[in-house]
């Protein structure tokens, strides 16, 4: 399975030092904690090889290796790993050469802030989605499923459901919501159930049917209330949305 870029480091390569430590207080302010610096170029290569890197983020002018011959290296070894450009040049032949050798971006410096976390997370999210999709084509053109048990309680022969658990087997991971469809009866509680199973997530599946609750079940249901909200209300009660929260 490819990684989780989320879940992976981000790199940055720097010679000056104060600029790592500003970079990496920025994003571990914005909830990107794990960060690691580097502020030899030579030894850029030799990371990639040992750890796996969500994004990398390079400056340009730097002794020893440079960053576009850095650049050109990880773009070429390590295709995979996008990497963002952080100098203090704004020539725009220089940023259009970069972003032709492989960049996704090119940031100038002193980089806002705001634009800084963006660009990363957005670097993280489309290496996600290409880890997703990349994943999808494999699970697609493959006959086998990784884990049939979790299906054992639908019980079917068709190729096409089958075609649809190797879906589900790609998806569940995403963190994106899932909509499952279908009319009553058709068994989608046990397909979201077979979902939860295969994310991992350890908190438990929280299911039920809205569709005989007027407006004031539905809030009390989905949202709990506090004690003496209204009349009868003696103790407290955690809403559904509570307890799938954990």
């Amino acid at each position: 399975m490819a990684p989780v870029c989320d879940n992976l480091p981000v790199l940055l390569v720097d010679d000056e030092p104060n600029i790592l430590f500003s970079s990496r207080t920025i994003l571990r302010s914005a909830g990107i904690r794990e960060v690691e610096t580097c502020d030899d170029s030579r030894m850029v290569m030799s990371l990639l090889a040992k750890r796996n890197f969500g994004v990398v983020v390079l400056d340009l002018f730097m002794p020893h290796v440079s960053g576009q011959e850095l650049l050109v290296d990880i773009c070429r070894k390590y295709p995979h790993i996008p990497v963002l450009i952080m100098t203090a040049s704004d020539e725009l032949d220089l940023a259009v050469q970069c972003m032709k050798t492989g960049a996704h971006d090119y940031l100038v410096k002193p980089v806002d802030k705001t634009r800084f976390v963006t660009s990363v997370q957005r670097t993280l999210e489309l290496c996600n989605l290409r880890n997703e999709v990349h994943l999808l084509k494999e699970q697609l053109l493959s006959d086998q499923l990784e884990h049939p048990e979790v299906f054992a309680p639908i019980i079917t022969c068709s190729k096409k459901m089958t075609g649809i658990f190797r879906y589900m087997e790609v998806i569940a991971c995403s963190r994106q919501p899932i909509l499952i469809t279908g009319e009553t009866g058709v068994g989608k509680e046990l397909f979201a159930t077979a979902i939860h199973q295969l994310s991992g997530l350890s908190g438990k599946l929280v299911c039920v049917n809205v569709a005989g609750l007027d407006d004031n079940l539905f809030s009390d249901t989905l949202f709990g209330h506090e004690r003496g909200a209204f009349t009868g209300a003696e103790r407290p009660r955690a809403g559904l949305i509570s307890q799938a929260a954990g």
